[in-house]
């Protein structure tokens, strides 16, 4: 009986050490591709580093702020609308269980002398594991003039 209660307290005991470590050895480090992949081209894209950029990028990322529709083009190192430093909040939205965009809980993008501040959605496409921007879709809430 003594050598049965010491075998249960064993296997017990090491079951207790092994769960813990397994379940570290399964968990990813870092971000997610997906938020990765929005803070490299939203960090890219407000320091204007066109040759990053590009990397996580389509060829043109269609920008839709309010009414107006813009392009952004990494190759050309070319952007109709700015990125202003900083954002945050990122989420990954899926639809049917597919990752289809990360959201962004505060943004600030500026056209011309106007910035405007505002949630957005970064539309994603995967390929192999790898997530490329593709659009932005930003939703004013407040615009400025930046003239004084």
């Amino acid at each position: 009986m003594t050598m049965a209660r010491a075998a249960i307290f064993a296997v017990l005991a090491l079951g207790m050490c092994v769960a813990p470590m397994a379940a570290c050895a399964q968990s990813p480090m870092g971000p997610a591709p997906q938020i990765q992949a929005t803070q490299t081209f939203l960090m890219t894209w407000g320091g204007q580093k066109w040759d990053e950029m590009k990397a996580v990028t389509a060829d043109k990322v269609m920008v839709k702020v309010g009414p107006g529709v813009y392009t952004l083009e990494p190759a050309a190192q070319k952007s109709d609308v700015q990125l202003t430093l900083p954002f945050r909040g990122l989420s990954t939205l899926r639809t049917d269980g597919k990752i289809t965009g990360v959201r962004v809980d505060e943004i600030a993008l500026k056209v011309g002398d106007k910035e405007m501040r505002g949630t957005a959605t970064i539309d994603l496409t995967e390929d192999n594991g790898a997530f490329r921007v593709t659009g932005v879709t930003a939703a004013s809430t407040h615009q400025a003039s930046t003239q004084q």
